[in-house]
């Protein structure tokens, strides 16, 4: 069930984000949106190699920094959409650099494992305790992410009952269900998990 539940969100994700790009490749919205997309895939292909290959992986090193990675490159993509969406301005570079900053500091510290037990490099199984850092780490995403969607919400009551308004609520359905598929995804895989390790 975890496995396809992840194949079929991969294979939305893909066709939607391909779908947006060639429909205007030169749309400041749609390159974010497309790149938004292919972050989101990577997070779905590193859940599927980690719950159907996990025992032929060495450690949980390289998932737990990709998660952590790829979460907070999402939700830097969808904080630039929020921004160029709809009117296709430039990304406000002083506001960007201020907003990102903490991640060239985050990203570096995931990568290296300062996040969580060392212990879990021998584990296969995702049992592991995180460092204060990952809890920062987690608050910086939840941040960047109610950032962006408090955005676009304030676009759609701008531009709502036009044209325009309906595009920017289907965007907002949009995430309202990226949101259901991944916290799918995490229960299928926390459920999982406690079945294996009790057997």
């Amino acid at each position: 069930m975890v496995l396809v539940l992840n194949i079929f969100s991969l294979l939305l994700i893909v066709a939607l984000g391909f779908y947006v790009f060639i429909s205007d490749p030169r749309s400041r919205a749609n390159q974010t949106f497309a790149g938004f997309n292919i972050f989101l895939a990577g997070w779905t292909i590193k859940d599927i190699m980690l719950w159907e290959f996990g025992s032929e992986l060495h450690g949980l090193h390289w998932w737990l920094a990709t998660s952590f990675c790829f979460g907070l490159l999402m939700q830097y993509s969808l904080a630039v959409f929020a921004w160029v969406f709809p009117e296709n301005q430039r990304t406000p570079r002083v506001k960007a650099a201020v907003l990102f900053s903490p991640g060239l500091v985050l990203m570096p510290a995931a990568i290296s494992g300062f996040l969580w037990n060392r212990d879990i490099s021998t584990s296969s199984i995702p049992d592991f305790k995180l460092d204060p850092l990952a809890y920062l780490f987690a608050a910086y995403i939840a941040i960047i992410s109610i950032y962006g969607v408090a955005i676009i919400m304030s676009k759609w009551r701008q531009y709502r009952g036009s044209a325009t308004g309906r595009q920017i609520g289907a965007v907002l359905a949009g995430i309202v269900i990226t949101i259901v598929l991944q916290v799918a995804a995490v229960s299928s895989d926390r459920k999982s998990t406690r079945l294996n390790s009790s057997h």
